[in-house]
């Protein structure tokens, strides 16, 4: 039949033509949308196979600075066996697998396989999205709301996860994804695929409403129109932010569209989580405790119970100390002058553009939540932000389609 013949077509265009190591890349990426121990599980074969073909050492050597990852886990599984912290134990050694293959990752990627990923995400996305939904016709049930009230309780285990740990997790894969397809259509040239990324974006956002998640929302005022503004579509940028101006305009007239949106309890809760975690910070400066030390901690100050000190800045101060956090950041300082040079040689500023929204989307949202340091929103997040390797695997040089970032969504429309 006719549709068959089309959609061996579309697999043989789409995944011919790479290595090996390439589809282990997409076996990972892949796996970060199953519960999170499938992720693990895909990290450790991957870590096993460059290992048994002797690529593993090759690779970390080739790293830059590679030395300073394995310090910091180091550092941080140390620090917490001496706490006692099983959990920040088992947390440092799940890094350390993360850092690896990322490194693995950094030595292989290019544009046509980073393409892919995007791609392969957004479209899993939907499946995603169709769990969650799932999850709400549950919940819906339980409590006996019609479809249509939209209800999201403040409990937990009454907002949906989909495949993921809890909501707000779910939330910030959510904000990478619609970023992701933002990123796809700066240069979506055929109506077909625009509308399919539109559709993808309509979905996630439904799917971030029944998270009961606000702070995600937060992260879409500014992540969404600096990516327009930073590759200079002036249109869409005049566009979101009149989008943006009346979102807030009603959200101001009327609170209760947005859900859970008892906004000042909630700020008085976390008022008091990282009051409680700048005393523990002031007692731990220099190592902190180990991952997930908050538990272990906040009884001492007479605190409020919490898994972590929900902060960006206050959670890995507590965990890693001064000096964890200056080994973490001296290791992705190379990284990050990759990213800078995205933009300054212009060698692909709509990545540039992506991995600056990403970036807003971690700060923006971390200010009242620590949802990046959790396996896979870290991936999604490395996955994107360490794409800057490509042009140094391409001898520092923009590849051969050229420099303005057009050339990735044609080929990804062929």
């Amino acid at each position: 039949m006719e549709w068959i013949t089309r959609i061996k077509a579309f697999y043989h265009r789409k995944l011919d033509g790479y290595t090996f190591e390439e589809y282990l890349i997409m076996f990972v990426t892949c796996s970060i949308f199953l519960p999170y121990f499938c992720s693990v599980a895909a990290i450790g074969f991957t870590l096993g196979y460059l290992a048994f073909t002797h690529q593993l050492v090759r690779i970390i050597r080739q790293t830059p600075r590679a030395f300073l990852a394995f310090a910091f886990c180091l550092l941080s599984f140390i620090v917490s066996a001496l706490y006692h912290n099983s959990i920040g134990m088992a947390q440092s050694f799940v890094m350390l697998l993360i850092f690896v293959y990322y490194m693995f990752y950094r030595s292989i990627i290019n544009k046509r396989l980073l393409i892919l990923l995007i791609d392969a995400c957004c479209i899993i996305s939907i499946f995603c999205f169709v769990w969650a939904i799932m999850e709400y016709f549950r919940i819906i049930d339980h409590f006996d709301y019609s479809f249509f009230a939209l209800e999201v309780e403040d409990e937990p285990r009454w907002r949906v996860n989909s495949t993921f740990y809890n909501a707000n997790l779910y939330a910030m894969m959510i904000e990478f994804l619609v970023l992701c397809c933002v990123y796809k259509l700066l240069y979506s040239k055929t109506l077909r695929r625009i509308l399919f990324y539109w559709c993808i974006i309509i979905l996630n956002l439904f799917a971030l409403y029944l998270t009961g998640c606000r702070t995600a929302w937060l992260s879409f005022v500014a992540a969404i129109p600096v990516m327009f503004l930073i590759t200079r579509h002036w249109r869409s940028f005049a566009v979101s932010m009149t989008l943006i101006g009346g979102g807030v305009l009603a959200v101001l007239a009327d609170p209760g569209l947005l859900p859970r949106s008892g906004f000042l309890d909630s700020f008085i809760v976390r008022g008091r989580i990282w009051w409680t975690a700048i005393l523990a910070i002031k007692d731990h400066l220099f190592f902190g405790g180990g991952p997930q030390c908050y538990q272990l901690f906040y009884p001492l100050y007479h605190g409020r119970r919490a898994r972590h000190a929900h902060n960006v800045i206050l959670d890995p101060l507590l965990s890693h100390g001064i000096v964890g956090v200056l080994l973490i950041l001296s290791y992705f300082w190379v990284n990050l002058k990759e990213v800078k040079r995205l933009y300054t040689e212009r060698y692909d500023v709509p990545l540039f553009a992506l991995i600056v929204a990403f970036l807003l989307t971690v700060l923006i949202h971390g200010i009242a939540d620590y949802t990046i340091n959790w396996i896979q929103t870290a991936m999604l997040f490395l996955m994107v932000f360490s794409a800057s390797a490509i042009y140094v695997n391409n001898g520092g040089q923009p590849e051969r389609e050229g420099n303005t970032g057009m050339s990735i969504s044609e080929a990804s429309e062929r």
